[in-house]
């Protein structure tokens, strides 16, 4: 396990630097998160941001991503960062299969639905099933894929045994804090 551990770490010093860069480059955004506490690091706000990427991720929504994952990580006091990596599961390259995959699941899906399908059909009526199909196929799988990254961060980050640095306040590094001989009664 000490391995995965060292992998798991190493690859995140990776995505560090690269959100860190993209965090300077946007000012703005970056005070607003500061603010809503979306920069926030405890395994809650990490876990809550794994599970937002993997939902704006699998959601077709490409141009909108990074505010939705802004007003998300706003919303739920998600970590933004680890959203932004996450929401990575749909790029260029996963783009095409992953659209196919949710109209097809979607059009399965409504198949099941009650609703009778007309026999004669314009071309924006074809256009509104197949998006509408999109739509659902991406809900099926992006619902249930938030809430099983959510978990399984969670159970992930305490198996491997994860525990963030403590960060000591201004005025108590080394040598600057209060003493184990300050906390004694009577001195």
């Amino acid at each position: 396990m000490r391995w995965l551990r060292l992998k798991f770490l190493q690859g995140s010093r990776q995505h560090r630097g690269r959100i860190r860069a993209w965090l300077a480059r946007h000012p703005r955004v970056t005070a607003l998160l500061e603010r809503g506490g979306s920069l926030h690091i405890d395994e809650f706000a990490l876990a809550r941001g794994v599970s937002l990427g993997l939902f704006v991720g699998l959601t077709p929504t490409v141009g909108i991503q990074t505010a939705m994952m802004i007003v998300g990580s706003l919303a739920f006091r998600a970590n933004f960062p680890a959203a932004f990596v996450v929401s990575f599961v749909s790029n260029p390259v996963t783009m095409a299969p992953l659209y196919y995959g949710f109209n097809r699941l979607g059009q399965w899906m409504m198949s099941w639905l009650p609703v009778p399908r007309a026999a004669s059909r314009t071309l924006g009526d074809a256009i509104a099933e197949e998006t509408v199909a999109t739509l659902i196929g991406s809900m099926g799988v992006a619902i249930p894929a938030a809430v099983v990254g959510y978990f399984g961060f969670l159970w992930l980050w305490r198996r491997l045994g994860l525990h963030l640095p403590i960060r000591k306040g201004p005025g108590q590094g080394r040598g600057q804090g209060p003493s184990a001989s300050d906390s004694r009664p009577g001195s």
